[in-house]
């Protein structure tokens, strides 16, 4: 808002000057200045349509003086009351500074009013200055330099920020309003935590109420309020601080505060003031002030009509709209700088994605060619039939498990009736029970991890699956975050031909406009027209402003709707890669972890196939002794189960080798 300010109000001040010599006109009817007035309207247009491609974000004063130094005052911040004034000199032009001593002072019409307690060579413009033009008389502090000369330079008028006009506005509209400022509570005194005091102004159009409050609760008995009279209250603007001023209730009371900003200590002192002055000075007696109305004489001729008034009102309105039509064209090019920058931002986002996208789908090819290379050799079908192998195996050791069952009892009976009729050789024959139920034992939980294992399997074959099925579907998410981002880029591209179509059309729109402005212009000087005729063409020319403004903020936001869309588009898309890349994080994780609980498995399963193969020799040892033929018979069993361990063994190796290749892709 800094920078675009001085752009408006380099504009605006023309208007001002030609509005006053409008004014001036009206009373001077001589040729010229009407010849001055018509040429300045002519120009009116082209000074509101035309941009600078160097802007300037200061503005000069009007400097005079008879001097031998470079002297320049320097308005920072516009003609607002938000402005800072800053005067300096050179020696020469790119030499080196001078000091100087500098008074101040405001100048309302022909009078001229001192400020006091200001001698640097910097003043910052307040709520005092609104409607008034500052000055300053500067003169070499040393004279031994021999530097001479007073000079006088002035800048203004100076008014309200558009922000606080409309606060202003909507206060005097309802009537009240209420401020939040800071009091001292010793006067004179910097504030700290213990000496301040959060107080609440009320300013309404019939009194001035401050009453203390602590979080935002007022504290009652302790309020101070004061009902308007021709002296009191009064606002007191500290002219150095940008936050002090007083609050003067009556004879007796003066409250020194502190705002939270600059702007609403300004928007506090001019509202009290405009409620104060409301109450004294009518709109009537302003207008029989500047209009009076003449009686009527008898047998006196009433004269014309006098259009004064009829042209007041006209310039009023025509001010008014030029007022409104400076600050939408501020607006909007503060929503233009600040759609350029979010698209600039937009597209190094974009970018960013693109690469990231890009990046994530390099891995992912990589990836998927290296688990597709690995697991070349192995096909679904085969796996199929791997996992079939072992389901029928399952089912036929579960099968020898209950004959081995049956077997088992069969000899407990056996050896109960071998007890019964020789019961001489019972120990021995407990000890080979004992043997033959430890080696049951051992059969039933190998059996069971043999079971495990293959369980195992197949949720692992399944879990090899699913993630070869969500790598077609992030491959199939990639493609078309591919498409979508040659289409975003086809979008970007219309939409930069259709800016520049919309800047042609513009530019040509606006030509166009010059040439009939200055055809009117032409046809205007040739012949003498009044000042009714002016106002009307001025009126024409304002509407055909407003008409391309208008048509202007329509194709503006409908370029905003176009981007707000694509922004909302582009953070859906993001989401979506950002979750898909969490989903594969943790399915990487699950995967690592399903290795090392396999790994140690099948390590606990090799040792207790060893310890297992240890207890089969000495259980054949030990059963020597037996029964021939039930002993040939169980060895036969137990090459059986040896050669159906080893089979396991070969498949267990084989599964392990899947999952290493398949860890590593």
């Amino acid at each position: 808002a800094a920078v675009a300010a001085p752009n408006v109000c380099a504009t605006a001040l023309p208007v001002m000057q030609t509005l006053q010599c409008f004014s001036a006109s009206l009373n001077l009817q001589d040729a010229g200045s009407l010849q001055r007035l018509r040429s300045q309207l002519q120009a009116l247009p082209q000074r509101l349509l035309s941009r600078s491609d160097h802007r300037q974000d200061y503005l000069l004063g009007n400097t005079r003086g008879d001097c031998n130094y470079q002297f320049k005052l320097r308005l920072d911040g516009g003609y607002f009351q938000t402005g800072v004034l800053h005067a300096s000199a050179e020696k020469e032009h790119g030499g080196l500074p001078v000091a100087l001593k500098c008074r101040w002072s405001r100048r309302v019409g022909d009078l001229i009013v001192d400020i006091p307690g200001v001698t640097s060579n910097m003043y910052q413009i307040s709520a005092d200055d609104v409607g008034t033009e500052i000055c300053v008389e500067a003169e070499p502090a040393d004279s031994d330099d021999g530097l001479y000369g007073v000079v006088t330079s002035d800048i203004g008028p100076f008014e309200l920020d558009p922000a606080t006009r409309r606060s202003l506005d909507t206060a005097l509209g309802k009537g009240s309003t209420r401020f939040i400022a800071v009091q001292s509570r010793v006067t004179g005194e910097a504030l700290s935590v213990m000496s301040k005091q959060e107080v609440a102004v009320d300013a309404s159009s019939h009194s001035v109420r401050v009453v203390p409050t602590q979080g935002g609760v007022e504290k009652t008995g302790r309020e101070v309020e004061v009902t308007y009279s021709t002296e009191y209250p009064k606002v007191i603007i500290h002219p150095l601080d940008t936050t002090k001023f007083q609050l003067v209730m009556n004879e007796n009371v003066a409250l020194h505060l502190v705002a939270k900003t600059r702007t609403q200590r300004d928007l506090i002192a001019v509202t009290i003031r405009c409620f104060h002055s409301k109450k004294y000075l009518s709109s009537d007696s302003i207008l029989d002030s500047l209009l009076p109305v003449r009686p009527s004489v008898p047998g006196h001729i009433a004269p014309a009509n006098d259009e004064r008034l009829d042209a007041s009102i006209v310039l009023e309105r025509i001010l008014k709209e030029l007022n409104r039509v400076m600050q939408q064209k501020e607006t909007h090019e503060k929503v233009l700088r600040n759609t350029k920058r979010e698209r600039e931002q937009l597209q190094e986002q974009l970018l960013e994605t693109i690469s990231a996208c890009t990046e994530v789908i390099e891995n992912l090819e990589q990836s998927e060619d290296g688990s597709v290379a690995a697991a070349e050799p192995v096909s679904e079908e085969q796996m199929q039939d791997s996992l079939r192998a072992a389901a029928t195996q399952n089912q036929i050791m579960q099968s020898e498990l209950q004959f081995l069952r049956k077997h088992l009892a069969e000899l407990q009976i056996e050896n109960k009736s071998a007890s019964d009729t020789a019961p001489v050789s019972g120990p021995d024959l407990g000890q080979q029970l004992r043997q033959l139920r430890e080696e049951r034992n051992l059969l039933q939980t190998r059996l069971a991890e043999v079971t495990l294992a293959s369980g195992s399997v197949h949720q692992r074959n399944q879990a090899e699956h699913m993630h070869i099925a969500e790598l077609k579907r992030h491959r199939q998410d990639v493609e078309n975050l591919h498409s979508q981002k040659e289409e975003l880029r086809r979008l970007l591209q219309d939409k930069d031909g259709e800016k520049e179509e919309l800047q042609q059309s513009f530019l040509y729109v606006k030509g166009q406009l010059d040439k009939v402005q200055l055809r009117q212009a032409n046809a205007a000087s040739s012949e003498d027209g009044d000042s009714s005729g002016e106002v009307h063409r001025l009126g024409k020319i304002l509407e055909t402003v407003e008409n391309e403004r208008c048509q202007l903020a329509l194709r503006l936001e409908a370029v905003l709707r176009e981007c707000d869309k694509e922004k909302a588009y582009r953070e859906q898309t993001l989401d979506r890669v950002m979750s898909a890349n969490a989903k594969l994080m943790e399915e990487r994780d699950r995967s690592a972890a399903e290795v090392v609980r396999l790994s140690q498995l099948y390590s606990k399963a090799v040792g207790q196939l060893k310890a297992d193969s240890d207890l089969l020799t000495t259980t054949s040892a030990s059963i020597s002794n037996v029964d021939g033929l039930d002993i040939e018979t169980l060895q036969e069993q137990l090459a059986e189960v040896d050669a159906q361990l080893e089979c396991r063994d070969q498949e267990n190796e084989s599964l392990k080798n899947r999952i290493r290749r398949l860890a590593v892709a």
